[in-house]
């Protein structure tokens, strides 16, 4: 799928610091993984699944059960790993070999047989079939808006009829200097690599992109596909304001 710096950037977590990659706190740094901290990095995982699907049974349909479930965006498996454990099937898509290579790692430690991971292209065609769960979560952000909008839409194509799907995008800053920052990073050549230096980082350090999206344009994409029970959670990670749309096919 994507051959913007983004992807290479991702890459570049994925080789050599996968899971700070998909959170970036301090204990998920390569240097500091072990397998208790490991099995926390899996915890926070199932609390957000528990969370989300609290969220679906209560807004978009109460009897709400996970068979076919697709996680755009997979990184390590930090959601599909979980949800494998109450899905029928799991297909988790990135575009990362190394993210890939790690979450097949984590599975197979598991003995999970209901799992597959597989990358991602520009038109997701591996991606077989309809699911009934559709997810993915602090990962259009990272994806340039054309590209992410054009994703989005075939995922809206793959969800069944009567499916759900779970969703997250940014769409503004919280202050000016993020915005600027951001800016600069993602359309100024260096820009990324100089900011790296002032925070005390390696020239080359991987940086990921911080798109926001345009509501108006997601919702519209959405009401096209006529879904119903549609809701909308404010999020806000480190002054990235942005949504997580919830919504049933119909």
């Amino acid at each position: 799928m994507f051959v913007t710096n983004s992807d290479r950037e991702w890459e570049k977590f994925g080789k050599n610091d996968a899971y700070y990659g998909v959170l970036t706190e301090e204990k998920f740094r390569k240097s500091n993984i072990t397998d208790d901290v490991k099995e926390y990095f899996f915890e926070t995982g199932r609390n957000h699944i528990q969370s989300t699907l609290a969220q679906v049974r209560q807004h978009v349909d109460e009897d709400f059960i996970v068979k076919r479930a697709l996680d755009f965006g997979c990184g390590v498996g930090r959601i599909a790993i979980p949800l494998a454990g109450i899905a029928e099937s799991v297909t988790g898509v990135d575009i990362s070999d190394s993210m890939l290579d790690e979450a097949r790692s984590n599975s197979h430690t598991r003995a999970l047989e209901n799992i597959e991971f597989i990358k991602a292209d520009e038109t997701l065609s591996i991606v077989q079939g309809k699911y009934n769960f559709i997810h993915s979560f602090i990962v259009f952000q990272h994806i340039p808006v054309q590209r992410g909008e054009k994703v989005f839409s075939l995922l809206l194509d793959k969800l069944e009829s009567g499916g759900v799907c779970v969703a997250h995008f940014t769409y503004g800053k919280a202050s000016k200097l993020n915005r600027l920052t951001s800016f600069l990073s993602n359309h100024v050549p260096l820009a990324g690599n100089i900011l790296n230096l002032l925070k005390g980082k390696h020239f080359s350090a991987p940086r990921m992109q911080m798109n926001d999206y345009n509501l108006n344009r997601l919702l519209s994409f959405i009401q096209r596909e006529a879904v119903s029970n549609c809701f909308l959670d404010f999020t806000d990670h480190g002054g990235a304001f942005g949504v997580t749309l919830y919504f049933k096919k119909l």
